[in-house]
């Protein structure tokens, strides 16, 4: 018999050839205990696009993370300057107001005294004035002497060494500065 092209729909004719060792050994041809290789799915092209779309999406989202945490570190950094800026004008300006404060003092002690002696000499009156003026005078050289910082550092001391005191303190002072602001 010669071999024919098999007609669509036909009954496949066997030739009578048996399987040769080769032939069972092919791992393309399956005997029946044999299990199949796992199939191996080629990606389609869409199916590689998406993935390298997926990549290339995340890179730009770490880029874009990155590139955010660049910013937020720089928006930090000018922020402290900013702020070191200003605190040192704050200061600047606490210290001339420590200064205006000491001129201040030394005018009204230069006031007392001059009202004091029209009093009288040798009057217990006058002693007292002298006494408030030389009290302003070393308030004034100790405001002199003292930058801000060092200002609240003593301020901090007194109030721990003399709590009561400070608080009844600060309470006349606090309704003497609301009698005379109103």
């Amino acid at each position: 018999m010669r071999d024919r092209d098999p007609v669509p729909g036909a009954p496949s004719v066997s030739t009578g050839t048996r399987p040769t060792a080769s032939t069972m050994s092919d791992p393309n041809r399956l005997g029946s205990n044999q299990k199949p290789p796992p199939a191996r799915t080629a990606m389609s092209p869409a199916a590689a696009d998406q993935g390298q779309q997926k990549d290339s999406t995340q890179e730009q989202g770490k880029q874009a993370a990155d590139q955010a945490k660049q910013a937020a570190g720089q928006a930090i950094d000018k922020a402290g300057e900013k702020a070191g800026q200003v605190a040192g004008q704050a200061g600047a300006a606490a210290d001339q107001g420590i200064h205006k404060a000491a001129e201040g003092l030394d005018q009204a002690a230069d006031m007392i005294r001059e009202k004091g002696k029209q009093v009288g000499p040798g009057t217990g009156v006058q002693t007292s004035v002298v006494m408030v003026a030389d009290k302003l005078d070393a308030a004034s050289g100790y405001l002199r002497g003292k930058d801000s910082d060092q200002l609240v550092a003593d301020l901090e001391a007194l109030v721990r060494r003399k709590p009561t005191e400070s608080l009844l303190v600060a309470a006349v002072v606090g309704f003497f500065l609301s009698k005379v602001l109103r």
